[in-house]
């Protein structure tokens, strides 16, 4: 069996860290460190140099802070207005970065001054934090930004423009400070040419962005980078969706869906697709399982669970437009009748890790797949051809579920592994082509798992429970909406609904990736029971299967498939745009570096050597 990629998107966890920097806090809090982080610095160094408390404490008020709220506040009204991303906030967090050397360049500056009897050294690293944050801001701006480009200058420009003019006037017109005129004029020189050198330098660096990336990801990657931080800052996804259109191809997404009736009303069912709910957040089919739940239980009734099938980033549908085609073709392809009357128990069988558990309605069997408690991530689709190649040569149809619920590091399925899951299922269908049947019981129940948020790694869809009785064998089948679940939870969930009378049953996730990125965390989110309470999360499941218990009915079940050709972004194009992400983010940042550096040097030179 040829290996197939599929341990997920390289490098979107790194990617998800660092846009999760733009993420301020709120306007107060950024407020608060601003004032605070200027505040300390003079506090810490002025009176060393000579100067009075009064003058320490009025000085970064009017040459820091004050400068920096009016210049931005102008920027956000006037010269960035509509700007979609960098809004007040952000563009005071900017500050923070631009100005976070002042706590140890003033210190650093009044101790060596007092050292060499120089009492104006301060005003020194006052100058060259100023020249140092000019490339930041610059580049910032320049990459974020949709302005036009006299825009971005102007807006970049500004505050540290307000700044310098208000340092000259408190220390040559009001004497709180002792700095000289000359050195004044010498750090407005090295300001001057900051800029120049800033602006020089952001403007190579992002056009060598622009001609490297261009022909790579077929599209403009500062354009792609600012819709993207449109959708990730202000929740918007759709002109991210239209870019990654067009960077697609036509996929098809196939699916099974095996329902149950009781006497009067639906039990629920079990949809079965080879979508991926990715690639992360709410961006194309991320969110596609709840939601697909949520309409066909309006719609139909009963509990719907959409556990995730033999599926990988290949099928990730692009479009929320698509997305409501697939929901919409589900529902309408939903079984319009229950013809199967009987079925067999649940059937086990394991090939070393590879575990596969099967139980058949009619001719409709019912595969799960796990390597809990190996570590396991997206199957290839091989395994499910192969296997519903086997099944249909023992005149049965097969619904295979990746259970996805196993999971404490980042992994991808090896073909060693792909082949045992295969032989674990062929052993299952060899017996339930054989198997006794006879009529059985089915109940549902739900849970919103309300106590949990995306960021523990539960999504909307709560937990989704069917237990059927076949004989005397009880099994339940659960889907928690998450993204793969801690490894033992599985096991730790199972033993304790032994002790309700559960004989048998898999725990499956939905692979949702509205739970990915919103978190720091080694997978870029928390498999189900990485970060909450499990005792919690046990009970409820418990609880929930209980509640399907006193539900159960005699009920039949009914079969069918659908099929719809959608806009999906494979793995290949979403790799090509994070691997660049990465690779340009190296480059960006040496070339980042090196024009920090000159800017540096300059000012030094400027400043101690006239």
């Amino acid at each position: 069996m040829a290996r197939e990629a599929t341990g997920g998107v390289g490098g979107t966890v790194g990617a998800f860290n660092f846009i999760r920097r733009v993420g301020f806090p709120s306007t107060p809090e950024v407020l608060s460190v601003f004032l605070t982080l200027a505040l300390l610095a003079s506090i810490l160094a002025l009176p060393l140099a000579g100067v009075g408390l009064q003058a320490a404490l009025f000085f970064p008020l009017i040459a820091v802070v004050i400068p920096a709220l009016i210049g931005e506040a102008l920027n956000s009204a006037t010269i960035l207005h509509g700007e979609k991303v960098l809004d007040f906030r952000r563009l005071i967090g900017l500050e923070i970065l631009s100005w976070f050397l002042l706590v140890a360049a003033l210190p650093l500056g009044a101790i060596v001054g007092t050292a060499v009897s120089n009492t104006t050294l301060w005003a020194d690293g006052f100058f060259a934090v100023l020249v140092f944050s000019l490339p930041i801001r610059f580049l910032t701006i320049a990459s974020i930004s949709s302005m036009p480009s006299w825009k971005k200058f102007s807006a970049s420009a500004l505050p540290p423009i307000l700044s310098i003019i208000s340092f000259s006037i408190i220390t040559l017109t009001t004497g709180l400070t002792n700095v000289t005129g000359a050195l004044v004029i010498r750090g407005t020189t090295a300001f001057i040419l900051g800029i120049v050198l800033s602006a020089v330098g952001v403007s190579r660096i992002l056009r060598d962005v622009e001609r490297s990336g261009t022909p790579e990801v077929r599209d403009s990657p500062l354009t792609l980078f600012r819709v993207f931080l449109q959708h990730w800052l202000r929740s918007d996804p759709e002109p991210l969706e239209s870019r990654l259109g067009t960077l697609g191809a036509q996929g098809m997404i196939e699916g099974s869906i095996l329902a149950f009736s009781g006497m009067k009303a639906s039990v629920g069912c079990v949809v079965v697709s080879n979508f991926h709910p990715g690639p992360y957040r709410d961006l194309g089919s991320a969110g596609l399982p709840s939601r697909l739940k949520s309409s066909l239980e309006k719609s139909v009734g009963g509990i719907a669970q959409v556990p995730h099938g033999v599926s990988n980033h290949q099928l990730n549908v692009v479009s929320q437009k698509d997305v409501q085609r697939v929901v919409e073709k589900v529902v309408a392809e939903y079984p319009g009748s229950t013809p199967i009357h009987d079925s067999s128990v649940m059937i086990r069988s394991t090939v070393d890790e590879a575990k596969a558990s099967g139980q058949v309605f009619g001719n409709v069997a019912f595969l799960t797949l796990t390597l809990s408690p190996t570590d396991m991530e997206d199957l290839p689709s091989e395994v499910s051809r192969e296997i519903e190649r086997e099944a249909q040569s023992r005149c049965l149809t097969a619904i295979i579920a990746d259970a996805h619920n196993s999971m404490s590091n980042q992994t991808s399925i090896t073909s060693d592994q792909a082949r045992k899951l295969v032989e674990a299922s062929v052993k299952v269908l060899d017996q339930l082509a054989l198997a006794r049947k006879s009529p059985f019981r089915a109940g549902s129940a739900a849970d919103s798992l309300a106590e949990f948020r995306l960021e523990d790694g539960i999504g909307p869809g709560g937990l989704s429970s069917l237990v059927v009785k076949s004989g005397n064998q009880i099994v339940a089948y659960l889907t928690i909406d998450g993204n793969n679940m801690r490894t033992g939870v599985r096991e730790a969930i199972l033993e304790d609904l032994e002790a309700i009378g559960v004989s048998d049953g898999e725990i499956m996730t939905t692979d949702t990736h509205l739970v990915t990125g919103l978190v720091r965390s080694a997978l870029g989110y928390y498999p189900v029971g990485a970060h909450l309470d499990i005792g919690l999360l046990t009970q409820k499941v418990r609880e929930t299967v209980q509640r399907a218990m006193a539900t159960m009915e005699e009920s039949t079940a009914g079969f069918s498939r659908f099929a719809i050709e959608v806009r999906v972004l494979g793995s290949e194009t979403f790799q090509t745009i994070t691997s660049f992400v990465g690779r340009i983010a190296r480059r960006v940042a040496r070339q980042f570096y090196t024009l920090e550096a000159l800017a540096l040097a300059a000012t030094l030179i400027i400043l101690f050597f006239p």
